[in-house]
């Protein structure tokens, strides 16, 4: 499988990885906390100052004492207390020349202010932070009005530094539950990297390889494998499966009903017993062999696996197989038949009975010519009627060719005519049985294909018509027979019809049995029709 490196290297990485996250999505969430709590600690404290300087601007004694004679010694006092009671760092007041009245230290009363108060002078407001001469305040400043006319201005505020502070110890506070969650993390980390490193017994470094091994494994058997979860979702499929099912490239993760064909998802699907079996389904018009199996790990069941064998190619060689030994077997008792005709011509002439040999002759002559060597021009087509004539004489069943056949000069017959004449011939004459008569018509050219047989058997009821198009159902199905071995010919030529865009049509024979006829156009052009349970055209007379 190759190399796979250093497991202990592989697993410190793992666990470098997750201790990363972990510790990296504690300091984000930190840093979010901490950003978040700032915000909340300086709007409480702008709060404060905004109370204090609203509280003090709207006192009568400093609005009266504001346009006294002696302004400081009437506000001085009051900013002093003020300052004690609110908690502020500092309470500045201020008359309308910018001159301090009231400040925490007295050596700066009578000085002027250190920020600008022109716009508060005004009537406006500031609520901000600012340099003063300790460092950044957080501060708030309010006009002082005297019978409705701005006398003075009070500027409160507080350091950011004491606001900091504040914060430190919160931070403190917090810091514990912050250093419990990383150390928590990190041991979690350090259990689940000790719980992942072996899966199902195999270490991380060789589920690579593992992986490689399985698709290579997969894809390389010739028969198709298909796997649905328990929820009917295709989950695995290999290439011959995509091939032998007509899937398309993205099938994984898609519902099955979606994507397979009735017959297969009904197989998938079934809880019976006989499902386990080798079954035969039709996907598209591909035979396939089928064999379904629980998918299983322990004892829970994590859905279904399909495995599919084409058995289009193996069909139509054991029916051509079928043709040519009963055109073997058939020749075989035509030469025995006809070495006794010459026994009995010879011995006819021997006694001088030559008009009775002559007629004996002619008799004999007569029943062998009934039909030519070729009854078609079309090499393939003659050479399934042949096939089917001997498989009719060994039956006991007389097979007409319609005097009516024909085929334009040029034209010859694909898989598809050869499939659909194969199947209704041999319905027709399994139908009619020994004794029995069928009839062909082919008629086939530039412009289509119609192909019409009749027979002399008990017929096909018209309320089973769609039934015989579904994929396993047979009219003729025996105690003793396996089901999936019957019920495709129809089904089969169905989805040819369906497919060449043709008509299927079931009538009452003038033989007295079943009148089919099956049609379709060289080039797809727009059809009428009642549509079959399989997407066909099928019409019924009877």
């Amino acid at each position: 499988m190759g190399k796979t490196g250093n497991p202990r290297r592989l697993r410190a990485r793992i666990l470098l990885l997750q201790l990363g996250i972990v510790l990296g999505t504690v300091l984000l969430v930190s840093l979010v906390v901490m950003r978040v709590e700032i915000h909340r600690v300086e709007e409480m404290a702008f709060d404060r100052v905004e109370t204090a300087a609203s509280e003090l601007a709207g006192l009568q004694a400093v609005q009266q004492g504001m346009v006294s004679t002696d302004p400081v010694a009437r506000v001085a006092p009051i900013a002093s207390m003020a300052t004690a009671v609110s908690g502020v760092y500092y309470v500045t007041i201020a008359d309308m020349d910018g001159i301090r009245v009231a400040h925490q230290d007295p050596g700066q009363i009578g000085q002027p202010v250190s920020s600008e108060h022109e716009d508060i002078r005004q009537g406006g407001t500031f609520r901000g932070i600012e340099q003063g001469p300790l460092g950044l305040t957080l501060r708030v400043k309010e006009p002082i009005y005297h019978q409705g006319q701005v006398v003075g201005t009070v500027s409160v505020g507080v350091l950011q530094s004491t606001v900091r502070a504040n914060l430190a110890e919160v931070v403190w506070g917090f810091a514990p539950w912050i250093i419990l969650a990383a150390g928590i993390g990190t041991i979690g980390a350090g259990l689940a990297s000790r719980a992942v490193y072996r899966i199902y017994g195999v270490a991380p470094e060789q589920v690579g390889s593992l992986l490689q091994a399985h698709q290579a494994v997969l894809f390389s058997i010739d028969e198709g494998v298909l796997g649905v979860d328990r929820e009917g979702t295709v989950t695995l499929v290999n290439r011959e499966a995509r091939r032998l099912l007509d899937l398309p490239e993205q099938v994984v993760g898609q519902p099955m009903q979606a994507v397979l064909d009735s017959g297969v998802v009904q197989l998938l699907r079934s809880e019976s017993p006989q499902a386990e079996m080798t079954q035969t389904v039709l996907s598209g018009e591909r035979v396939l062999i089928a064999t379904r199996r629980e998918a299983l790990v322990g004892d829970n069941r994590y859905g279904r696996t399909l495995t599919v064998q084409d058995r289009t190619e193996l069909e139509n060689t054991l029916r051509e197989l079928r043709g040519q030994k009963s055109l073997t077997d058939t020749l075989r008792a035509q030469a025995h038949e006809f070495t006794n005709q010459l026994h009995l011509v010879s011995g006819l002439l021997s006694i001088g009975e030559i008009e009775e040999a002559t007629e004996q002759i002619q008799r004999y002559a007569g029943t062998s010519g009934a039909h030519s060597d070729r009854p078609v021009e079309d090499p393939m087509l003659a050479a399934i009627c042949n096939a089917q004539l001997a498989v009719a004489r060994e039956a006991g069943v007389e097979l007409r060719i319609h005097p009516g056949t024909s085929t334009k000069v040029g034209w010859k017959a694909d898989e598809d005519v050869a499939t659909v004449t194969s199947n209704l011939l041999s319905n027709a004459i399994e139908a009619a049985g020994d004794g029995g008569v069928v009839s062909m018509r082919i008629n086939a050219g530039v412009t289509g294909v119609r192909i019409e047989v009749k027979d002399s058997g008990p017929g096909i009821d018209p309320d089973q018509l769609p039934a015989l198009l579904r994929m396993g159902y047979s009219s003729k199905l025996k105690p003793g027979v396996a089901a999936h071995s019957r019920g495709i010919g129809l089904t089969l030529v169905d989805r040819i019809i369906t497919r060449r865009q043709g008509v299927l049509r079931v009538e009452r024979a003038d033989l007295g049995g079943a009148h089919i006829v099956a049609a379709w156009p060289e080039r797809v052009t727009p059809r009428r029709g009642t549509v079959s349970e399989n997407g066909g055209t099928l019409e019924s007379d009877d």
